[in-house]
């Protein structure tokens, strides 16, 4: 992995910086944070391949995910001598418009976790909210986009996975959440990263929530096509749109917009897989 050197005091400063891989985790030593390098930018450390063999699963502060199928014992025994955690979960799925996770706790406490990311603090009960990490990339990609002072709605906002990032990135944020355990742990997130002055946190239904025009409105929820109707009565000319979804629905946000009487240019973006032969995407959406 190419890398730069740099204190555990300077990732906040540099963590958007167009030279760090997002797509990569940062390695913490001794020594300091070794922040992974994009192709064509300069580094000044090459360290070796963390990969190994074996089953996945997701950290989430000093707890440990596995999705799919039940692990085993030694999938159990392989990631308690790695990583030590504190408590191991089981996640089959996600339901209902909250997401709620299908969770079985293995063994361990449970609780509320501290996740760190990007720069970020995330609290969260993992038995209750989901985190994707398979969004990192995409949370990244969209903060690159914000224009200071410019105002956003983040119309689901959950714990703030999108929201956070882009006040960060100098957006005003009218974040919309409905889940009430969520919301909670949205305005503890606004309030551990500071970020008190430029997000304003509403509890409810986005439909009844959302007010005035935006320059840009965030839609991170996979039936998010099905509000894009709703959205359109609150954007003006240049608002842009991230609607996420399962597959390419474009089709159906462009007929959406014909029987609106807009106009906007359509770019689709892969966030990741998201089952057999399914993408998770995202649809930017810029008012013409």
């Amino acid at each position: 992995m190419r890398a730069r050197l740099v204190s555990l005091t300077d990732i906040p400063d540099i963590i958007c910086e167009p030279w760090v891989d997002q797509s990569r985790r940062p390695f913490v030593s001794t020594d300091g944070v070794y922040i992974p390098v994009r192709k064509g930018y300069p580094s000044t450390h090459l360290l070796p391949s963390r990969r190994r063999s074996g089953r996945g699963y997701q950290k989430l502060g000093d707890a440990l995910i596995f999705h799919g199928e039940r692990p085993t014992r030694e999938d159990l025994d392989e990631v308690r001598r790695r990583e030590n955690p504190e408590t191991i979960y089981w996640i089959t799925g996600h339901e209902g418009v909250i997401r709620r996770p299908n969770i079985i706790r293995l063994e361990g406490p449970g609780g509320v976790v501290t996740h760190r990311e990007s720069g970020i603090i995330y609290r969260l009960d993992v038995e209750q909210v989901m985190f994707s990490q398979g969004n990192r990339e995409e949370k990244s990609r969209v903060s690159k986009m914000i224009r200071q002072g410019e105002l956003v709605a983040d119309i689901f906002a959950g714990i703030g996975y999108f929201t956070l990032g882009m006040a960060r990135a100098g957006a005003e944020v009218h974040a919309i959440e409905i889940n009430p355990v969520s919301y909670g742990f949205l305005e503890e997130n606004i309030s551990l990263n500071r970020l008190d002055g430029v997000i304003r946190a509403e509890r409810g239904d986005c439909r009844d929530c959302i007010s005035g025009l935006y320059d840009r409105i965030h839609m991170g929820h996979f039936d998010a096509v099905t509000f894009f109707k709703v959205a359109l009565d609150h954007v003006h000319l240049g608002t842009v749109l991230h609607v996420h979804m399962l597959g390419d629905r474009s089709e159906e946000i462009r007929s959406i917009l014909c029987n609106s009487e807009m106009d906007a240019s359509i770019t689709m973006h892969k966030v990741k897989k998201a089952g057999p032969r399914t993408w998770h995407m995202v649809a930017d959406v810029v008012i013409a």
